[in-house]
C-alpha cells in the first residue's frame, strides 16, 4: 500500500466516524422526542480499480419495523375509539346520577314517592303538600337535566367531528406536500430521514382518528387507506368533508337531513355503525356517539319522563281532570300526546296550578289539579289513586332500554343501572385497549427507538476507529518526515 493510499484510507475512516458521531449524538438528544426513531449511518467500502480505497458514506437509515408500526396505530385507533365512547358513557352516568347519590334520578324518584306516601297518610298537612311539591319539582329539574345533558353530549360529538375532520384533512394534505419532496429528494440522492420522521409523525396523527393502512409507492411515496379501504392518499390526497350543527335536539339525525354525514372526496360514506370505510378510530367513534348513544340516552330518559307524565295524566289518578288535560307533571304547560314522546323530558315540569314556587296552590295535590275550592282536609282518595298509579307496575316503554314491569322509582332505578352498567363496561373497555396499546407501543419503541445505553456503546467504537485512524495518519505523518529528510 503507498502512502497516498493510506493517507486517502484513514481521511476517509476518520470522515465516517466524524458522520457516525454526529448520528449518534442525533439520536441520543432526541432519545425522549416523540416519534423519532433511531438513525444510523450507512456504510460501504469504497474502491478504485478494484483496489480498497477507504470507506464511503452511501446515506442514512431509519430504523423500522412495519409490523410493529402497524399494531401500533392499530391499538391507537381502537383506544381512540374506545377513549371516545367511555367519555361519553361517563357523561351519561354523572347525569343520572351514581348509585346511591341524593342528586341520583333515582334517588329523587324514591323521594318523591315516599313524600306522596306521607301525604297520603296525613293529607291535611300543609308541610306535607309542599313538601310533595317540592320532591315533585326536584324530581323534574333532574330529568330535565338529564335531557340536557344528553343533548350537549350530542352538540359535543358534532363540533368534536368538525375539529376531527379538519385534523385530518390537514394531514393528508401534508402528506401530499412531503411525499413529493421526498420524490424530488430521492431521484438526488439526498437526506431523506427528517421529512420521512416527519411524514410518520402526520400519519400517526392521522391513525390516531381513523384506522388505516400504508402502502409503498415509487420513489420513497407512501399510500394511506382506511382500513375499509377508503383511499386518504394515493398520488393525491384526498378530502373529508362535514358540516358542523350549533343545536341538536332529540329528533335530529342524519337520516332526516337535520345533521351532516362525512363525505369523502364529495362522496357520502356510512360511518359511526360499524363497518364503515372509516370505522373504528375516534372520528368514528365521535358519529357513534352523536347519532346512536345519545340518541339511545335521549330516548331513554324521554320515556321515562312519559311514563311519569301519563301516569298522573289519566283522571282515574286524579278524577278533576277532563280527557286531555294536563295533569301533576306537563310537557311544557301542555298535555303529553302520547304518540310524541320526543322532548317530554327537557320540558317536563311540574303542573304550575299546584306549584307555589310558580303561584299555584299546593292543596290540589291533594284535592286534584284541576279543583276550583279546597276540599275536605282529610280526603285522601285523590292522593291514594296518585299514588296507585305512581306504584303501578306497567310494561317499561320500548325505548327505555330495559324490558319487564315496573313502578315509576323502580323504572327509573332499572334505567339509571343500565345507564351505570354500560359506563362501566365502556371504561373497562377504554382501559384494556390503553393497556394493549401501552404495550405494543412499548414493543414498536424497542425495535425502533433509541436506546441510549446501546447508542454510548457504539460511540465508543467510533471512538476506537477515530482514534485508530487518526494514529495512521500520525504514522503517515512521521514516514512522509523520515522521507524529506533523506
Amino acid at each position: 500500500m503507498s502512502i497516498t493510499s493510506a493517507l486517502h484510507n484513514a481521511y476517509s475512516g476518520l470522515t465516517a466516524s466524524s458522520r457516525a458521531a454526529e448520528v449518534i449524538s442525533n439520536n441520543v438528544a432526541n432519545s425522549m422526542t416523540e416519534g423519532y426513531t433511531r438513525k444510523s449511518l450507512v456504510l460501504g467500502a469504497a474502491n478504485l480499480e478494484g483496489i480498497g480505497a477507504g470507506v464511503r458514506v452511501e446515506g442514512m437509515q431509519r430504523a423500522a419495523d412495519p409490523r410493529a408500526t402497524a399494531d401500533r396505530r392499530r391499538l391507537e385507533a381502537e383506544n381512540g375509539e374506545a377513549g371516545v365512547v367511555a367519555a361519553a358513557r361517563a357523561r351519561a352516568a354523572d347525569a343520572w346520577g351514581a348509585p346511591g347519590s341524593s342528586t341520583s334520578l333515582a334517588a329523587r324518584a324514591s323521594g318523591f314517592e315516599i313524600a306522596l306516601r306521607d301525604l297520603a297518610d296525613s293529607p291535611e298537612s300543609a308541610s306535607l303538600q309542599s313538601r310533595v311539591a317540592g320532591a315533585a319539582r326536584e324530581l323534574t329539574r333532574t330529568i330535565n337535566n338529564i335531557s340536557t345533558e344528553t343533548a350537549r353530549i350530542r352538540v359535543d360529538a358534532d363540533a368534536t367531528i368538525a375539529r376531527q375532520v379538519n385534523i385530518v384533512n390537514s394531514s393528508l394534505k401534508q402528506i401530499e406536500q412531503i411525499n413529493r419532496e421526498i420524490q424530488i429528494r430521492s431521484a438526488s440522492g439526498g437526506d431523506l430521514t427528517a421529512l420521512e420522521d416527519e411524514r410518520q409523525r402526520l400519519v400517526d396523527q392521522v391513525s390516531s382518528l381513523i384506522p388505516i393502512k400504508t402502502y409503498p409507492r415509487g420513489g420513497g411515496q407512501i399510500a394511506v387507506y382506511g382500513k375499509g379501504g377508503g383511499a386518504l392518499v394515493d398520488g393525491k390526497s384526498y378530502e373529508l368533508g362535514f358540516q358542523p350543527t350549533g343545536v341538536i335536539t332529540q329528533d335530529m339525525t342524519v337520516e332526516s337531513g337535520a345533521l351532516s354525514g362525512l363525505t369523502l372526496n364529495g362522496e357520502t360514506i356510512e360511518i359511526g355503525r360499524g363497518g364503515g370505510l372509516l370505522d373504528g378510530g375516534a372520528l368514528s367513534a365521535s358519529f357513534t356517539v352523536r347519532d346512536v348513544i345519545g340518541v339511545e340516552e335521549g330516548a331513554r330518559i324521554d320515556a321515562y319522563a312519559a311514563d311519569l307524565i301519563s301516569r298522573f295524566q289519566d283522571p282515574a289518578a286524579d278524577p278533576t281532570l277532563a280527557p286531555g288535560d294536563p295533569g301533576l307533571f306537563t310537557v311544557g304547560s301542555l298535555a303529553l300526546d302520547p304518540l310524541s314522546p320526543e322532548g317530554a323530558a327537557r320540558q317536563i315540569s311540574l303542573n304550575a296550578a299546584v306549584d307555589p314556587a310558580e303561584g299555584g296552590l299546593a292543596w290540589r295535590i291533594r284535592d286534584g289539579v284541576n279543583a276550583v275550592s279546597e276540599g275536605p282536609t282529610g280526603d285522601d282518595s285523590i292522593l291514594r289513586s296518585m299514588l296507585d298509579a305512581l306504584t303501578d307496575t306497567r310494561t317499561a316503554p320500548a325505548d327505555a332500554g330495559v324490558g319487564g314491569d315496573y313502578s315509576s322509582s323502580n323504572l327509573a332505578a332499572e334505567l339509571a343501572a343500565t345507564v351505570a352498567e354500560s359506563n362501566a363496561a365502556a371504561t373497562d373497555m377504554r382501559n384494556s385497549r390503553t393497556a394493549q396499546l401501552e404495550v405494543a407501543a412499548t414493543a414498536e419503541a424497542a425495535l425502533i427507538g433509541v436506546d441510549t445505553d446501546q447508542e454510548l456503546a457504539e460511540l465508543l467504537l467510533v471512538e476506537q476507529a477515530y482514534a485508530a485512524n487518526a494514529r495512521v495518519l500520525q504514522t503517515v505523518d512521521t514516514l512522509i518526515q523520515r522521507l524529506l529528510e533523506i
